[in-house]
């Protein structure tokens, strides 16, 4: 599989890496699953975008793929469409732990 990068602020990191399960468990697998919980659900809430620096995480073309399908529209940064995926789980990734 091919392999892209994607930019988040370093604060979006953050709150991925909050939902991880296992320190090495990489990002794809925490946005793929929050994908997948919120298929059936519309119109997330937002939460605000940060002013943070910038950094990449490394995705399978497949998966960037699906983060393009949850777009409103199509200039709409990465960083919005994993930020309105994570305030739904964000209570389901505190009960895990």
């Amino acid at each position: 599989m091919e392999i892209t990068t994607i930019k988040l602020s370093k604060s979006t990191v953050g709150l991925l890496s909050r939902l991880k399960i296992h320190p090495r468990q990489p990002y794809e697998e925490v946005i793929l699953k929050l994908i997948s919980e919120n298929k059936d659900k519309k119109n997330p809430g937002k939460l605000p975008q940060s002013s943070s620096s910038i950094t990449t995480i490394k995705l399978h073309k497949k998966t960037a793929k699906q983060l393009n399908g949850l777009k409103i529209h199509q200039r709409q940064s990465y960083e919005e469409v994993v930020l309105n995926l994570i305030p739904q789980n964000e209570e389901a990734g505190k009960k895990a732990r």
